[in-house]
């Protein structure tokens, strides 16, 4: 069944044109943020099978499924499934890359900052492509983070290097600047063969090492869903908090449903990122 005739069968309104909408997306009334609004903020994304919201964000298409339709949670991942036969392996090309101005071999303040999180900056620039940005309107002060699919960038992303708690950690490449979306993608996956370990942000990745993925985020979308059940061993190791660890058992219940082996890893330290080099060897003699 296609999500147009989901719409239909459940009595939802969608709209592909007027406020928000946007070629290749069909948009709803959000059932977090306006329900029943007519302000048609959640869109959701034809091709690559995910959706967003213009207030909320990356949504979990199961979670936001039984909120619109009523249905169980088996229900609407029986219904994912149906979506996951419908979408092509190769992800489309939908815009061309560009990256911001600025970006530099990495500089002494970035590299500073990643030897004071106990990361190896010679590594992870040989392994990750890391550059930086010093001055810039936007992206002042940050590490620019490229993010690839199949041995290309295909989109990117930045972390800042302040301490000031009131800037945003993360910006992602706007839509018309990437080739791929962020979100259709998991960041570290040319590196995967056949156990993959599942990790919600960059450093986690960069901590692990090869092997570990980001979904970018703290949702994990149905594309990137469906790329990881291709992989027969799988592992959560989700931020040691509890609503990390609600999203963990979210995504350890979606997996599970397929063929391979789903488990859920929770470390002692507050997150793969920061975690000691002991804990990270354990973690990889288990997993690989």
């Amino acid at each position: 069944m296609e999500f147009e005739e989901i719409l239909e069968k459940y009595h939802i309104e969608g709209r592909t044109e007027g406020n928000h909408c946007r070629p290749g997306w069909i948009q709803i009334d959000c059932p977090y943020c306006s329900k029943d609004a007519q302000h048609f903020r959640l869109g959701y994304n034809i091709e690559s099978k995910y959706m967003n919201c213009w207030m909320c964000g990356s949504l979990n298409i199961v979670e936001t499924l039984k909120l619109l339709t009523g249905l169980s949670s088996g229900q609407c991942i029986t219904l994912v499934q149906d979506f996951s036969k419908q979408v092509k392996t190769k992800i489309k090309t939908v815009g061309k890359l560009q990256y911001p101005k600025g970006v530099k071999p990495l500089p002494h303040a970035h590299r500073q900052y990643l030897i004071n999180r106990n990361f190896d900056p010679d590594e992870l620039v040989k392994l990750w492509g890391l550059q930086g940005i010093e001055l810039a309107s936007k992206y002042s002060w940050r590490i620019f983070i490229p993010v690839h699919y199949r041995n290309n960038a295909v989109s990117w992303s930045t972390r800042c290097i302040s301490k000031n708690p009131n800037i945003t950690r993360y910006i992602h490449a706007p839509p018309d600047k990437e080739a791929k979306p962020i979100k259709t993608l998991l960041y570290g996956e040319d590196y995967i063969r056949h156990a993959v370990v599942i990790t919600e942000g960059f450093s986690d990745v960069w901590r692990i090492g090869p092997g570990a993925v980001a979904t970018m985020g703290v949702d994990t979308t149905i594309m990137q869903v469906i790329k990881l059940v291709n992989y027969p061993v799988r592992f959560i190791c989700f931020d040691n908090e509890k609503e990390a660890q609600k999203r963990a058992d979210k995504l350890l219940d979606q997996l599970s449903l397929f063929p391979g082996t789903t488990k859920r890893i929770v470390l002692d330290a507050n997150d793969p990122g920061s975690a000691s080099s002991k804990e990270i060897k354990k973690l990889r003699r288990i997993v690989f």
